[in-house]
């Protein structure tokens, strides 16, 4: 087994990507999924000329070739939108992936060269067109004393030129792959602290776009777009301490341990796609349960519930809600109780119903 992102710590990196629908936020799964095991320090970055050598030898690579097996994976879709933080603001990605359905909205450090038409540098302190104020709730963090603030923010706009890194030029499938330039538009977000208030980390993005930004709406169209990442941090955090504990596993082989990866991050989509849908009366159960699960949750739903009104399953019959709250019920959760089930109360569920199915199988088989 390999280190990890300190050269240091044993482990492995996870790369998935995941599908979120963005008419109402439901994640559908992953287009792809890569785990990556360092086998020596030169696939770390440790190799000489490391940023001089082509995309394709380095561990980098992994955003172009997932985005590649996206599109097939997604080639009847309408378009694709791919989201990601800093570490995907790569030159590459900006000159190779889109096209006429596919675009980019990524974080940036303004790491590179930026310029705007007069050619002057954009740098992370560079006054931008400022196009108005919006306000947001910023929700606090889980076991934070943070408990969640509104946030005004400012947003702000700059058509822009990103030149190729000096690094690639002397790359000859760089020069043919990758023009010298590429037009870019930055929309800036930068929280306002009210005086004598204290913010920890206030809000400063800077996102990147092909897609075009004319006003203020387009604007909070993109940080919109860039806000659906947080969703693969919640199915990060469903692996680990709040959920499947995959970190605690004391599998001391490679191979196994990928095999343990691969499945807890399918079970974590599942138990947060029962997360978002548990309100979701337009979504049919189908969309996240088999015809035998769907069967077996409607018989048991009248059996989960209460004599009151409050305790009965009002979701429509045949949603997505209806089948996902009998997921709760069987979780322990209580319509009576003030917050809404969440995924601990969702994989206890899941995991009593699957108990359950398979009882009912040993029972009926012959």
């Amino acid at each position: 087994m390999g280190t990890i992102s300190d050269d240091r710590s044993l482990g492995m990196r996870v790369h998935p990507m995941l599908v979120v629908d963005q008419a109402d936020g439901y994640p559908y799964g992953f287009s792809s999924f890569e785990i990556i095991n360092r086998s020596n320090k030169e696939e770390a970055g440790q190799k000489p000329h490391y940023k001089k050598l082509p995309i394709e030898e380095k561990e980098s690579y992994r955003w172009l070739s997932a985005i590649e097996q996206t599109k097939k994976q997604l080639s009847k879709a309408e378009s694709i939108i791919i989201v990601a933080d800093r570490e995907a603001d790569i030159y590459q990605l900006w000159s190779r992936v889109p096209d006429e359905k596919t675009h980019l909205v990524i974080r940036t450090a303004l790491k590179r060269k930026f310029f705007d038409d007069k050619e002057n540098p954009i740098k992370a302190d560079t006054p931008l067109s400022v196009l108005g104020i919006s306000k947001v709730f910023i929700p606090g963090r889980l076991g934070k004393a943070d408990k969640g603030r509104e946030a005004q923010l400012e947003i702000s706009f700059q058509k822009a030129q990103t030149l190729r890194p000096q690094a690639m030029a002397k790359n000859k499938t760089a020069k043919q792959l990758d023009p010298d330039q590429i037009p870019l538009n930055i929309v800036a977000v930068k929280e306002i602290v009210p005086p004598g208030v204290n913010i920890k980390e206030p809000i400063q993005w800077f996102l990147l776009t092909d897609l075009p930004v004319e006003n203020l709406t387009g604007a909070l169209q993109i940080i919109e777009i860039y806000r659906f990442r947080w969703h693969i941090e919640q199915i990060f955090r469903l692996t680990k301490q709040k959920g499947f504990n995959v970190e605690e596993s004391q599998l001391e082989r490679a191979a196994p341990l990928k095999n343990l990866i691969a499945f807890t991050f399918i079970a974590a989509s599942r138990i947060y796609q029962m997360v978002l849908g548990r309100n979701n009366e337009s979504r049919m159960g189908s969309d996240l349960f088999e015809p035998d699960e769907m069967k077996a949750l409607e018989k048991l739903s009248p059996q989960l519930e209460g004599r009151s009104e409050r305790s009965k399953n009002k979701n429509k019959p045949q949603t997505l809600a209806f089948h996902i709250w009998v997921i709760a019920r069987l979780g322990n959760w209580k319509p009576e109780d003030r917050d809404p089930p969440g995924p601990i109360t969702f994989k206890r569920g899941w995991e009593a119903f699957q108990s359950s199915l398979k009882i009912a199988k040993m029972l009926t088989d012959p």
